[in-house]
């Protein structure tokens, strides 16, 4: 067996001072301090209810719809959704960019008031892209899973490719080998379910028939989830699609029916989310008009139709982590997706999005991030509401929102200010002066760091040294 020659010593000694050298050259990166200012309570899982073509004026406590021609046209009886409503946070005035199904989904699930169907394809463009990031598995039943980006998008789809109500079909898209074998199962047993609820139906009575198997269907896989995989994350989104259907085709009485029809089902998919920890959200992509009171089809995509009705939809959101109550602020519907990172307490990572998160939730989170290791304070009025030491990124939890805060950070070398209204989640940055001195500052950080490169230099010296005695 050979010994190792002195040039080889050196040459190994030389590439693991070089090592060595990295480690301390290189900053820390991903080092994370969380303090948590007081208990948070987000929600596990989300469920997206998309009641596709349902205006705000519509099913909004107290609004009057209005026709074209400036008559008040009906509302809809939605008992169920009224109650839910002191359940939760309604906002009625969501306004929607651009009043059709394609682009208004891309606007959803985008945060980005121009998103195109290339968007979608981007990285981190969209909710699903960050939510997988953070361990969600991305489910969906729609009718009319409408362009393909969006079924993409998901684990796994449950979609009819037709709008047809009368001659459906369904089909499971599954674009993720990772989905659990019995959910895959349970979306193709709802595929088969369909026609049995249609059956002897027709009219209406079909449109409606259409949305109970739909919503039937999202409470049973809420219920799966709950029961089979209570420790997975994720989001369901739902497009139930006939109310925009009978919007076109059966006119003002099939519309307001059909969005009954909707109400009647909304208990059980409901009780299914408030037992499993998850919050449940309702929206709509874009409204609908007529022309009279009487009208036999609406409208909304078109300049003839362009109109409050059409433009503004409800969003209604219940979380354990929302105030309820009611916000008659106008927001547009790029600031539902970051809304909904918030509620789920993810910091806003979409990269094209235009919107903001709306203060729905009863705290507020704050992420600090400085350039180089920094103390940092959180402090309002002249009291310090909390602070870390030594790190980079910090996040402090559940601090009082819609209050005016000032976050100070030091380094030993300089102190800077921010002040911050946080009335929503906030991720403030920091560029601190990186002194050229290469004086250490020694702390438990810095020594547990040099404690782990001695070692790295150890365990990469013996085992060269062993590789090359095997070699010889």
């Amino acid at each position: 067996m050979k010994m190792v020659s002195g040039s080889g010593v050196y040459r190994y000694g030389l590439l693991a001072f070089f090592i060595l050298w990295v480690s301390f050259s290189i900053p820390l990166t991903g080092a994370q301090t969380t303090i948590e200012v007081g208990e948070t309570n987000p929600p596990q899982n989300i469920v997206l209810l998309i009641v596709d073509g349902m205006g705000s004026a519509y099913v909004t406590p107290g609004s009057t719809p209005l026709a074209l021609n400036g008559d008040p046209v009906e509302s809809a009886d939605m008992p169920v959704f009224k109650n839910m409503i002191s359940d939760g946070i309604l906002l009625p005035q969501i306004i929607v960019p651009t009043p059709s199904t394609e682009p208004a989904h891309l606007v959803i699930i985008t945060g980005f008031s121009g998103a195109e169907p290339e968007t979608v394809e981007l990285d981190d463009a969209t909710i699903y892209d960050v939510l997988k990031d953070e361990g969600f598995l991305c489910i969906a039943i729609m009718h009319m899973g409408d362009f393909s980006g969006m079924c993409n998008e998901q684990d796994i789809i449950l979609y009819s490719p037709s709008n047809s109500i009368s001659t459906p079909s369904l089909q499971v898209q599954v674009n993720n080998a990772g989905v659990p074998k019995d959910i895959v199962r349970e979306l193709e047993f709802q595929k088969q379910e369909l026609p049995g609820y249609l059956e002897g139906t027709d009219g209406l009575d079909s449109y409606v028939a259409y949305s109970d198997w739909e919503l039937d269907a999202s409470r049973d896989i809420v219920t799966l989830m709950a029961r089979q995989h209570p420790d997975m994350r994720y989001i369901l989104t739902i497009n139930v699609g006939v109310v925009d259907s009978a919007g076109h085709y059966r006119g003002v009485d099939g519309y307001i029916g059909s969005i009954e029809g909707v109400d009647n089902k909304l208990e059980p998919l409901y009780s299914a989310v408030r037992d499993s920890n998850t919050a449940l959200v309702i929206t709509a992509d874009h409204g609908m008009a007529f022309k009279t009171p009487e009208s036999s089809r609406g409208g909304h995509a078109s300049e003839d139709y362009y109109s409050s009705e059409a433009v503004t939809v409800p969003l209604l959101i219940i979380s354990p982590n929302v105030a309820p109550g009611t916000d008659q602020g106008r927001y547009g519907q790029e600031d539902l997706a970051p809304t909904l990172l918030s509620i789920l307490d993810i910091p806003a990572q979409l990269r094209y999005s235009d919107g903001e998160a709306i203060p729905v939730k009863d705290y507020a989170d704050l992420w600090v991030s400085v350039n180089s290791e920094s103390d940092v304070e959180v402090i309002q009025g002249s009291e310090i509401v909390s602070g870390g030491f030594g790190d980079i990124m910090y996040i402090f939890t559940r601090l009082k929102p819609k209050i005016n805060y000032t976050v100070r950070v030091f380094n030993g070398r300089n102190t800077l200010e921010q002040s911050v209204h946080l009335d929503v989640d906030r991720l403030i940055r920091f560029e601190t002066v990186v002194s050229d001195d290469d004086t250490i500052v020694w702390n438990s950080r810095t020594l547990r760091r040099y404690v782990a490169s001695v070692l790295i230099f150890i365990v990469i010296i013996g085992g060269l040294l062993l590789i090359n005695r095997i070699r010889d």
